[in-house]
């Protein structure tokens, strides 16, 4: 159906929760890089970037179409505008990192999603729709048919990225010159860190701007504060990135300016010395961890060793630095948390960001997690993918104790002992910044749906003990059988080591189930979340012996307790046993680790 299209508006909506990087903005480029190409084909278009100017629903719904992006953390409000723009009878696009690996969720919400890189497909999607014909030739287009939905084969990247017009930050509703502008002279990143969704998105070949180019662009926002190169890694190709220095250096282009960047930056000293020639101020580094064995899960490429030789080596040049901690991940304790935050603070790192690991569509971990279904995944409220909130399962504590140890991390770093090593260099300007991160962690736990959701992870890991009250009982029931098992003989020696009797069961005579009755106060039996094929016989015959024990004791107190194939133990399920007998959970986690050292799961701390 031909359709006649004179108005586009691009919508980019926020993040519905309070962080403490709120209160700067630096735009994302791809809703006005698309309507700069479209004002350039003679359309009226408006931008609106939520996070500079509220939206103004009269003026979404006065166009013929409405192109909105979607992160993870934004679907949820990007599929409510979408909704109401569809209801409004206007046609809405989906694009963005969240639809682009999720096509088919977007298109409950919107009538086209597009893939990946949008320049050329939103282009040929819009020409199609005026001509009424040609859908099927767009690649990375997603469409729905009347008995289906269609994803067009993918589109190859963009490999000269001269092709794209310099983004007209003009066209952003309540946009301000002089402010912090984002210039990319790159896309794709060749590492391979397992949290990351940029190599799924942009790919693994590096591929840029020509340094004549983004010096074009830098001229064009000359007498903006600050400048943020966008690329994934800047300094990737070090020799082009010191070509583009000393063309900022002579050419007079140096604003302040910061780029995410590699450790292995400091170890070219000429990289460095140009860097603070051109007016580098800060720059973004993925430590993402201090423990050797995250890192090596993270598949990082980098060390301890590393990380401390970058620091010394960018202050040393008097470029700040931004450090980014990724915590939670299957190798990561509490103790993990508090050391980044006093390392952190022993380093004096100029600010921080302590993400707690959340498996965004498009990563592997998102891959390796979903695998595994509910086990490991706690929340699929996309609006908690932000990094600030605990979704999935980690291995070493429970889903509450990350939450409150993250938290935790950022307000021991954004402190009045933080505060105070700044103000003692008479570094006025990021004490500052580090008072704001600690007024914002206040703003955080004044959030009702953040108090909420820690309160639910706390009901998760709290609900046996509620129901049956902590130290009630004193002398549990395991299926004989379950004992046969790694994870049930962990089972068995960690209440051993709470001091409480535990009774092997079998599917017993009736007079045998009398005499346990009469010692047991609780049933704990397995629930088997995923069978290996090899183990589908044992799997059988336990879910068996469990059945015959529920009828048996139907009137007993009864605990689940998961079982997973293959994945080793995970602790929360043992913690909320633990709490069954005592309120401590340090004595709970040292019983843990002493019960696995012992079953030689693991070595001693």
């Amino acid at each position: 159906m031909r359709r006649t299209l004179k108005k586009l508006v691009f919508v980019e909506p926020k993040s519905t929760h309070l962080h403490i990087y709120s209160r700067v903005c630096i735009p994302r480029l791809g809703s006005v890089l698309l309507a700069t190409i479209m004002r350039g084909k003679g359309y009226d278009v408006r931008v609106y970037i939520e996070d500079i100017h509220a939206i103004d629903m009269r003026e979404i719904l006065s166009a013929d179409l409405v192109a909105i992006s979607a992160i993870t953390s934004t679907a949820p409000q990007s599929y409510r505008l979408a909704d109401t723009v569809r209801d409004a009878g206007k046609l809405v696009v989906l694009g963005g990192t969240h639809t682009s690996f999720l096509p088919e969720e977007g298109l409950a919400h919107a009538d086209f999603v597009i893939r990946g890189e949008g320049e050329f497909a939103f282009q040929e999607l819009v020409d199609a729709l005026q001509a009424g014909e040609g859908l099927e030739k767009i690649q990375n287009l997603s469409y729905l048919t009347a008995d289906r939905a269609v994803h067009n084969p993918e589109r190859p990247k963009i490999p000269n990225l001269d092709v794209n017009p310099i983004p007209d930050y003009g066209l952003i509703t309540g946009w301000k010159p002089g402010g912090v502008i984002s210039v990319a002279t790159s896309r794709g990143c060749p590492f391979s860190c397992t949290f990351c969704s940029v190599p799924g998105m942009y790919g693994h070949a590096f591929r840029t701007h020509s340094v004549e180019r983004v010096l074009e662009e830098l001229a064009v926002h000359k007498g903006n504060m600050y400048t943020f190169f966008a690329d994934d890694i800047f300094t990737a190709n070090k020799k082009r990135v010191k070509e583009l220095l000393r063309g900022m250096i002579a050419r007079g282009l140096t604003p302040e300016w910061g780029a995410q960047v590699r450790t292995e930056t400091v170890d070219d000293p000429e990289l460095l010395q140009m860097m603070r020639d051109s007016n580098c101020f800060n720059v973004y580094v993925g430590f993402e961890s201090i423990n050797p064995r995250t890192l090596k899960l993270f598949n990082k490429k980098q060390d301890l060793a590393k990380i401390e030789r970058s620091i010394e080596r960018f202050h040393a040049h008097k470029i700040r630095i931004h450090g980014m901690f990724v915590v939670g991940s299957d190798e990561d304790d509490l103790e993990t948390l508090d050391a980044t935050a006093e390392f952190a603070l022993k380093h004096d790192i100029d600010s921080v960001q302590f993400m707690i690991l959340t498996p965004i569509p498009g990563s592997p971990d998102y891959d390796t997690l979903y695998a595994h279904g509910d086990k490991y995944i706690v929340s699929k409220n996309w609006q908690f993918y932000d990094g600030h909130h605990v979704v999935h399962q980690p291995r070493k504590l429970s889903p509450y104790e990350l939450q409150i140890g993250a938290i935790g991390a950022m307000e021991k770093f954004y402190s009045w002992r933080g505060i105070a090593k700044k103000l003692a260099k008479r570094d006025v300007y990021y004490a500052t910044i580090r008072y704001w991160g600690k007024k914002m962690l206040r703003e955080w736990w004044k959030d009702a749906e953040n108090r909420q959701h820690v309160e639910w992870l706390r009901s998760q890991l709290y609900a046996d003990a509620a129901a049956l009250g902590s130290g009630a009982v004193k002398t549990v029931g395991l299926p004989a059988l379950l004992l046969q098992d790694s994870v049930g003989r962990l089972l068995g020696r960690f209440l051993g080591e709470l001091g409480v009797k535990v009774v092997p069961l079998a599917e017993a005579a009736a007079e045998g189930a009398q005499r346990a009755r009469e010692t047991v106060d609780c049933l704990i039996t397995p629930i088997v979340k995923r069978a290996a094929k090899e183990r589908e016989e044992f799997h059988a015959s336990l879910a068996a012996v469990t059945a015959a024990l529920h009828a048996q004791w139907e009137k007993l107190p009864q605990v689940s307790f998961p079982l997973v194939d293959g994945q080793g133990p995970v602790f929360e399920p043992f913690a909320k046993i633990g709490l069954l007998f005592t309120k401590n959970l340090e004595k709970i986690r040292n019983a843990y680790q002493t019960a696995g050292v012992a079953e030689g799961l693991w070595e001693a701390a």
